[in-house]
């Protein structure tokens, strides 16, 4: 067991004594002492894990040793007592680094449940700290990438909820990554070494959805010929991943609800009543709280999914993180080394509203790197559908940007033209495009060329 040193700084000498015998009782290594001067010379010279510390002291008062501590021993958590504080003094102790504050008269059970409580807490975050550095250079972390606050507060929460079995509702639009989280969130929990079960309930037909989940006996319904088990079985000491549950049917959000309420359930056509050890993720893009309303979603199965809600921003609120997405999965899918987009291109995918999200800038870049062996990608090397969607998307200055694409793709193949003098057949190999694409092309553009 971890013993933790705390340090109590009272004048008061009949309460020191009470607060270090009973700290001592409780197993921690204690010191104390009644002089502000000494008690700041002790945070100085030596570590301690707490400094109760009160604020009327001779020598140096509680708020001076409190600012000075929090710059030369930021590690000492610092509690602070008083018997003078009215709401106001807390707040300016808070306010200047104190972690909590005591106001006496108060017994040592309280004493004792708030260092436990905050020994807990540290004990916690130093976890979180270790689960981030291994998200981080391990599985989880290496796949999501983000540097925005809205991302980075996204790594903040499944570093706390990851070590729970509290049931997580991701919302966000499609491509987004919301199976990534559910990913994420499995690899970086104590049920890691357990299986993770992915459903997609749309895909699953209304007359199967409740026998996928929950397993069906032999001779439950027609085509039932034996036995089996469902994906909440499956997923035994592990996380079930139900993507799009927003499409479960009304008549099994009953059963749902159960499992999430009990972790119990029945296979269909079954009598014998069976545990559900899972965690359950569960993901939607749509509005629940609006299905709710049109009757199509119970109130009850919503409350129970969304104990802890992830958000996940799509990808026209962080474009400012497009390169680094694009750096990674250039690395994802290149195999030649130091390929890159040009500034040009990066602009141009920054302009873009991307409705299909990270998935979508997913495909572009691997399409765009099997379409061209060159070192620096240019925009005339995008595929010319995402070129062409691009148009159709720009809006207001849908014209201006139009007109902005056709004079970049007219100044590359008049450029490609005249390295090879013209020569349509060379020109159209080195734009990787077919020959009479680029004739199409110049006709429209207004471009003439020798045959060839």
């Amino acid at each position: 067991m971890v013993k933790y040193r705390v340090l109590v700084v009272e004048d008061e000498e009949l309460k020191r004594r009470t607060i270090i015998d009973a700290l001592t009782d409780a197993g921690y290594e204690v010191r104390g002492t009644g002089d502000g001067t000494e008690g700041f010379q002790l945070i100085r010279d030596e570590f301690w894990d707490v400094a109760l510390l009160d604020l009327k002291l001779p020598g140096m008062d509680g708020l001076t040793i409190l600012g000075k501590a929090r710059e030369i021993r930021p590690e000492t958590t610092i509690i602070v007592m008083t018997a003078f504080a009215s709401v106001q003094t807390a707040v300016e102790a808070m306010k200047a680094g104190a972690y909590d504050y005591l106001t006496k008269p108060f017994t040592t059970d309280e004493l004792l449940l708030k260092l436990a409580r905050l020994f807990e807490y540290m004990a916690k975050a130093a976890e979180n700290v270790v689960l981030k550095k291994a998200l981080d250079s391990e599985y989880a972390f290496r796949s999501m990438v983000g540097r925005s606050r809205s991302m980075r507060r996204l790594f903040d929460q499944i570093c706390v909820i990851a070590d729970s079995d509290a049931t997580v509702l991701v919302v966000g639009e499609t491509g987004t990554g919301k199976e990534l989280v559910a990913e994420t969130i499995h690899y970086s929990s104590p049920r890691r070494e357990g299986p993770l079960v992915k459903v997609s309930c749309v895909a699953l037909r209304e007359s199967l959805i409740e026998s996928e989940l929950f397993g069906h006996e032999r001779g439950a319904f027609s085509g039932a010929i034996r036995t089996r088990p469902g994906r909440f079985e499956l997923a035994a000491g592990g996380t079930l991943f139900l993507d799009e549950v927003d499409d479960v049917p009304l008549a099994v959000q009953p059963k749902l609800l159960r499992v999430l309420q009990n972790r119990e359930f029945e296979r269909v056509g079954g009598e014998k009543t069976l545990k559900a050890d899972v965690r359950v993720v569960a993901a939607t893009k749509q509005d629940i709280p609006q299905l709710i309303a049109q009757g199509r979603f119970r109130e009850d199965l919503y409350y129970r999914l969304n104990t802890v809600t992830l958000r996940l921003p799509p990808l026209r609120e962080r474009k400012d993180e497009i390169p680094l997405l694009v750096e990674h999965f250039i690395k994802k899918y290149d195999r030649v080394e130091g390929r890159r987009f040009s500034a040009d291109t990066l602009e141009l995918l920054r302009r873009y509203s991307w409705p299909g999200n990270i998935r979508e800038l997913e495909h572009v870049v691997e399409a765009t790197l099997v379409q061209t062996r060159d070192p620096e990608i240019e925009p005339r090397h995008l595929p010319r559908d995402f070129m062409e969607t691009v148009a159709l998307h720009a809006s207001p200055a849908r014209q201006a940007l139009r007109e902005e694409l056709a004079g970049i793709e007219r100044e590359t193949i008049v450029k490609a033209l005249a390295q090879f003098k013209g020569n349509i057949s060379l020109t159209a190999k080195h734009l990787n495009i077919a020959r009479s694409t680029l004739r199409d092309r110049l006709k429209k553009l207004g471009i003439k060329a020798r045959a060839g």
